[in-house]
């Protein structure tokens, strides 16, 4: 693969002892640039031998010798976490640090950033810089020493294996200084990595994430081509015996596998529906519609589903937006597709918002939130899904992504816990279940060519009365 030359850092000239540093394409691509380009939260998904710890190092480096900031008359100098889930790990990401930086006690040759060195701490596991920036090495075996004030970067390598307390320490450490996080690990686990992986696949404007194989890194393609191999042959020669296909994708290839706990599979054939504007609603329909509420860091999404066909049709999400604004959003989608009601949520601030709706004349279809009711909710989602009685719009990205992602579990007293996973979202799927629980409960044979029939029982209990709209008012003279 082509090195590519960049050099726009003074300090990463002698960073490979006098001579230019020339990182790999994808360290330019999916770390370097995106750091310039202003991202909060870069995620690397980086296959095992990928070429992290150069990267690193020259990243730190930039780091530690930017300028202090003055906040409040009060001059702030940059801090730097480093580290991994356990004290192995943490090592791994932490020496290449300690090399670049720390001269030998005789100083016996000198270090290629040695003379950016003030003082160390070896058994702190910390770094002083001249000019006051620090760097800590960090272990998850000590999730309470992630928290801090002002932290500028936190480096953090075998993200997938860090423990949910070291997250919720130190994120929000960097909320003082907007310092970064740059999160390395390969495609394992469903903790917060894989979350905030999915989260720069998205539109939100702080994350960037990127997958990288093994097979990138020119050093294993060099091995590779002197025993006369391809590089992915070579690759999974080497791992022959030691590792399944589904763990060889994610360890080299930087792919995720279905794992245990996915609670909704080959659900992607069903995103087909186009939609329709809201001035074909009356010739159609009748149609209803789900809402999810967002709260603060979360998205409102409402669907509008056609009942007689199952498709879902129409779509809104917003973020960010106070709840007097979303109002008239939601009530101009509803009365545009002559909507019935609309199924919400009704507890806490969903209450309010409800009183709200039904002043603009929506009729509301109240949901009751329990762990018993959610998981009532969505087994109707995913029987549904499964039967193949659901049309989903076919550009919905983020609906995809969260049913993808969408985790299930039983707790040891035999309880079914649906949940997104940490550090990610749902409204989408809980929107979309509050509209097909509706549009079951009202239409119990599909009329979609592409649905599956199914028996139809005959019961009261089976169906749900749906209100007529409204009649319109008359003037009397």
């Amino acid at each position: 693969m082509t090195k590519v030359t960049y050099q726009y850092h003074a300090l990463w000239k002698v960073l490979n002892g006098g001579k230019a540093y020339e990182p790999l394409w994808y360290q330019v691509q999916h770390l370097h640039s995106k750091v310039d380009e202003g991202f909060s939260r870069i995620i690397c998904r980086w296959g095992r031998r990928a070429g992290k710890s150069t990267a690193v190092v020259a990243e730190i480096a930039r780091e530690v010798t930017r300028s202090k900031e003055t906040v409040l008359d009060i001059e702030h100098s940059p801090i730097v976490y480093v580290g991994g889930p356990n004290a192995e790990s943490a090592a791994r990401v932490w020496d290449p640090v300690w090399a670049a930086f720390v001269p030998p006690d005789d100083d016996s040759y000198m270090l290629p950033l040695a003379f950016l060195h003030e003082s160390h701490d070896k058994q702190r596991g910390l770094i002083t810089i001249k000019g006051g920036a620090k760097i800590y090495k960090k272990t998850g075996e000590s999730p309470v020493s992630w928290q801090g004030e002002r932290v500028t970067l936190i480096v953090m390598d075998e993200a997938h294996d860090m423990p949910e307390d070291v997250w919720e320490n130190c994120m929000p450490a960097l909320l003082d200084s907007g310092g970064r996080l740059i999160a390395i690990g390969v495609a394992k686990g469903k903790g917060r990595f894989r979350s905030y992986w999915h989260r720069g696949q998205g539109s939100d404007p702080n994350f960037y994430s990127s997958a990288v194989p093994t097979t990138a890194n020119p050093i294993i393609r060099m091995r590779a081509e002197a025993e006369g191999k391809d590089v992915l042959q070579y690759l999974r020669d080497s791992a022959e015996g030691d590792l399944t296909d589904d763990e060889f994708a994610r360890q080299y290839l930087a792919e995720e596998r279905e794992e245990e706990g996915q609670v909704f599979s080959k659900f992607e054939q069903y995103f087909t529906s186009s939609g329709y504007p809201a001035e074909h609603a009356k010739a159609t329909g009748p149609h209803i519609m789900g809402l999810d509420l967002g709260k603060l860091h979360d998205f409102t999404v409402a669907y509008v589903g056609n009942v007689a066909t199952q498709t879902f049709v129409a779509s809104m999400r917003t973020n960010k937006i106070d709840y007097m604004d979303q109002v008239p959003k939601i009530v101009d989608l509803y009365k545009s597709y002559n909507c019935r009601f609309i199924h919400m949520d009704t507890n806490g601030p969903g209450e309010a918002v409800a009183e709200m709706l039904r002043a603009e004349g929506c009729m509301i279809a109240p949901f009751t939130w329990t762990n018993a009711t959610k998981q009532a909710l969505i087994s109707v989602m995913v029987r549904e899904v499964e039967r193949g009685h659901i049309t989903f719009l076919k550009d919905d990205d983020n609906l995809k992504k969260e049913m993808g992602l969408f985790e299930g579990s039983v707790s040891p007293g035999g309880v079914i816990k649906y949940e997104a996973p940490r550090g990610y979202f749902d409204d989408a799927v809980i929107a979309a279940a509050l509209t097909i629980q509706k549009m079951h409960r009202n239409k119990s044979m599909a009329q979609n060519p592409i649905h599956k029939p199914y028996i139809k029982f005959k019961s009261p209990m089976n169906r749900s009365f749906i209100p007529p709209l409204p009649k319109p008012k008359v003037a009397v003279a």
